[in-house]
């Protein structure tokens, strides 16, 4: 899962490295410790937020991609209040084309959410009390542009339900990330820059294609480190909730002894795929999609 991230780049990085069009009027802020219900940026097809269709009209056409913000927890437009987005930070990738709550975002209002980072936390045995982990941004040459910057996949929403209309957003998961098999059996979706725009179309509505960019992220498009315990309190910021820190004496590094996914509850189990193959190879989307995703840049 996904329930607190990092994001330390302004607004003009962000714009320049997303190509899109700045509309967060300045409130782009740096954040360690990004919470659920909080308002962050998210970036969406030009066009595609302001006037959201009603129901049984088409989607808007895309103008390119803007920077705009919402609120982390995805408020339904039939909603009554916004209590239910705190239960919607996360979607799961299996289902979102059957859940009420997700179908139609998913078929017309996508969106990616920028990050520099996450955090899991690491509870062996079921412990109340985890070792959390920092995860960033590996070398793997297909991610995108160069810098700390992840584009997880995301759905959004615009509710109507007071004065102002508030855009909501939620983040995908799919099965967990190679190498993070340790922590959780589900991971955010991280998009390569080469599905970005197919993503973002709103005017594209093969779900069954889209389906098929929702895999775990192979080998090297993510690494982690452990980090204190400081950021289990969303009242904490600041630089040094990321900084490295080394675990306590008597317990041993997990990362030393990688395990096969776990099958997440419900799901088909799949094999799995050997590190020195997923790190470079990636299932081409469907038809007619045709993207290399994170396959090796030129």
């Amino acid at each position: 899962m996904c329930g607190r991230y990092t994001q330390t780049l302004n607004a003009d990085d962000l714009a320049t490295a997303m190509s899109a069009r700045d509309e967060t009027g300045g409130e782009v802020r740096e954040r360690y410790n990004v919470a659920p219900t909080t308002t962050q940026p998210i970036v969406t097809a030009g066009g595609a937020a302001e006037a959201p269709p009603a129901e049984g009209d088409a989607a808007p056409a895309a103008g390119g991609r803007v920077l705009r913000l919402a609120r982390w927890g995805l408020v339904p437009s039939w909603a009554k209040d916004l209590s239910i987005g705190s239960r919607m930070i996360n979607a799961r990738s299996e289902t979102l084309a059957e859940k009420p709550v997700f179908r139609k975002a998913f078929a017309a209002r996508r969106c990616l959410v920028p990050v520099t980072g996450f955090y899991e936390w690491h509870r062996p045995g079921g412990r109340k009390r985890g070792q959390p982990y920092f995860i960033h941004r590996g070398d793997h040459p297909g991610v995108g542009p160069a810098g700390p910057l992840l584009a997880f996949a995301g759905l959004y929403e615009v509710w109507r339900g007071a004065d102002q209309p508030l855009v909501t957003y939620t983040i995908i998961t799919t099965g967990p990330a190679v190498g993070l098999e340790f922590l959780h059996d589900r991971s955010p979706v991280v998009l390569p820059a080469a599905a970005w725009d197919r993503w973002l179309d709103p005017g594209y509505a093969d779900t069954d294609a889209l389906a098929s960019l929702l895999a775990p992220a192979p080998a090297g498009v993510l690494d982690l480190y452990p980090v204190g315990l400081e950021v289990g309190d969303v009242r904490n910021q600041g630089p040094s909730l990321i900084e490295r820190v080394e675990l306590p004496p008597g317990i041993p590094d997990p990362r030393a002894n990688p395990v096969q996914p776990a099958p997440v509850a419900g799901e088909p189990v799949v094999d799995h795929i050997p590190a020195q193959a997923a790190a470079t190879d990636w299932a081409p989307a469907a038809a007619p999609l045709d993207l290399t995703l994170f396959g090796d840049a030129p």
